[in-house]
């Protein structure tokens, strides 16, 4: 038995009452428990099972799944659940959480940004956090992209600022040999250097330009799509909220 935080990361159905949860605790890493009897309506364990909810677990270890038995709510991100654009950022993160983590390999700094990711989602500013979990997620993982010296040959980078889908800048005789690549500006190149460089509480107080966080955007897709193996299902629902005029995206 153990007692762990962790928020809820996906859930999928297991017979006819119970759910099988994926967490990611702060004490093991990433988990995945049965939740016996979570989707009965009266059932002690429904709300603290639903995707996105930060909370308090007590847990029992099994030998192919560990049996979530109890839970407290700390926060449950119901306003997240509530907003289709919120709800779809969470679930891109949750997921990179969820492809990137094995099972059991903790690390409270991923537990600290996953939880204050979600927190930055509820309040609305949502791309802006996007980029900000994607960028130190890719750090705490050990790909942190290379800004100094060009990530093919090493040799400094001109004026002209390109980023690489390998993570870094390049240099224009390798652009070739590394595309493709995208221009960024001084601004969103500064924006990545902040981000790498500051705790959370201090990104808190920047305000990037829309501009910035479109350019960071396509270098990070990029950059993320060249170390994943199969493409991102929560990429799709954000693409088709995309398409849709703001006005309509409601819940």
């Amino acid at each position: 038995m153990y007692k762990t935080e962790g928020v809820i990361l996906r859930t999928r159905n297991l017979g006819e009452a119970d759910k099988i949860v994926t967490v990611y605790t702060s004490a093991r890493g990433k988990v995945v428990a049965v939740a016996r009897g979570a989707r009965r309506t009266r059932n002690r364990l429904l709300g603290v099972t639903q995707v996105f909810t930060h909370g308090r677990y007590l847990m029992f270890e099994g030998k192919s799944m560990d049996t979530l038995s109890q839970g407290e709510i700390i926060h449950s991100f119901q306003a997240v659940r509530d907003d289709l654009e919120k709800m779809a950022a969470a679930m891109y993160v949750c997921e990179l959480v969820d492809v990137f983590v094995e099972v059991e390999e903790a690390n409270q700094e991923t537990f600290e940004l996953l939880s204050n990711t979600l927190r930055m989602i509820e309040t609305g500013v949502v791309k802006f956090a996007l980029r900000v979990f994607e960028l130190k997620f890719m750090q705490q993982l050990g790909y942190q992209p290379q800004l100094e010296r060009c990530v093919s040959c090493g040799g400094s980078v001109a004026d002209q600022i390109l980023f690489s889908r390998e993570g870094g800048m390049v240099c224009d005789l390798c652009k070739h040999k590394v595309a493709p690549v995208h221009v960024v500006s001084k601004g969103t190149s500064a924006l990545i250097s902040r981000i790498l460089e500051w705790d959370w509480s201090r990104l808190t107080i920047l305000h990037p330009s829309n501009h910035s966080l479109e350019e960071l955007e396509s270098c990070m897709r990029s950059y993320i799509d060249y170390r994943l193996d199969k493409p991102m299902r929560s990429l799709e629902f954000i693409h088709t909220l995309n398409d849709f005029p703001d006005s309509e995206v409601t819940s």
